[in-house]
């Protein structure tokens, strides 16, 4: 217990240490390029560049507004993803703690063309992803009435990047030797350490499991959840500017007056969507030591939501597994 309780403090350490370098996987949300169409007026005067017209002003913002919704959704899947657990609650004296790992798919292919140093991918990292290493530290307690309460601190690999979970559970049914455990599930994810950048993923989730005994204190518990995520993203005001902390090389001149500076300044509206996604895992338990797999599998949507049209959200699988010990 000494060396778990240890362990958590060392991870919350490092959690609360600022970052010192950029990572491979560190964002520039500014790079996706701007909401606004007046803003990418703006940007091409500053930068020399030609204006290629209204129309296309409008639909440079259209397409960054649908990055901005696929970056979001796709990290507020990914950092949601891990489940590992059935339906019952939790060891012997209601207490554990796991060391997780969650592999999630995403998609850097490009939407639109990337333009006066904007890029056209969703991911506007050092490198492109095909997929993100999210390991975690999960604490649960078991409490009367068939309730339990966990918390979760994730880690974005490659990343300056940390999320925060919290949840809480009901077991309907649980402990019957021929009837499945049923539970009701709910969580709410933060992103954390992304500047300018709201995101957060809200799970309902519903599951079933079924534990079988093998020998003595050894048992494995296949389970399936059918799970409701509702994605939410915004960002706070952002300056696209290529001489002001936009992504363009090409060098520009704006002035100091207040009203130039707002003039290239714009933040993302508010994304908020629901979908649905389908776990299927197994648990193995021997003494005190937990271990499980599982599978999570989303498949694509085209959410309708104000200010962002034309967003395909498309399908997804990940993955997880978990070392733990229950009490």
């Amino acid at each position: 217990m000494r060396r778990l309780a240890l362990l958590a403090t060392a991870v919350i350490a490092v959690t609360a240490a600022p970052a010192t370098r950029a990572e491979s996987l560190d964002l520039d949300l500014t790079r996706l390029g701007a909401p606004d169409p007046n803003v990418w007026a703006k940007v091409f005067a500053a930068g020399g560049l030609a204006d290629p017209g209204s129309a296309a002003r409008d639909q440079l913002a259209m397409q960054a507004k649908q990055r901005f919704a696929l970056l979001s959704t796709e990290m507020g899947l990914a950092i949601s993803s891990a489940l590992l657990r059935p339906a019952s609650t939790t060891g012997y004296s209601g207490f554990a703690v796991d060391i997780e790992t969650a592999f999630a798919e995403v998609h850097p292919d490009p939407i639109g063309v990337g333009t006066a140093g904007f890029t056209a991918s969703a991911w506007p990292t050092g490198s492109a992803p095909s997929q993100l290493i999210i390991p975690s530290i999960h604490v649960r307690k078991a409490l009367p009435f068939s309730f339990e309460v966990g918390g979760r601190i994730l880690y974005l690999n490659s990343s300056n990047y940390f999320a925060a979970q919290g949840e809480a559970l009901w077991a309907l049914n649980e402990g019957f030797e021929y009837v499945p455990d049923f539970a009701i599930r709910a969580a709410y994810t933060r992103m954390l350490g992304v500047k300018d950048w709201n995101l957060s993923s809200t799970d309902l989730d519903f599951l079933v499991s079924m534990r079988f005994a093998l020998k003595g204190v050894t048992s494995f518990t296949p389970y399936v959840a059918a799970r409701f995520t509702y994605v939410s993203a915004s960002t706070e005001q952002m300056d696209f500017a290529p001489c002001r902390g936009g992504p363009a090389a090409t060098p520009c001149v704006l002035g100091s007056d207040p009203a130039n500076r707002a003039s290239t300044q714009a933040s993302f509206p508010l994304f908020r969507t629901g979908l649905y996604r389908t776990t299927l895992g197994v648990r193995f338990t021997a003494y005190t030591v937990s271990l499980a797999v599982e599978g999570t599998y989303f498949s694509g949507a085209s959410p309708t939501v104000s200010d962002y049209d034309g967003v395909t959200i498309p399908s997804s699988f990940s993955g997880a597994a978990k070392l733990g010990w229950e009490f």
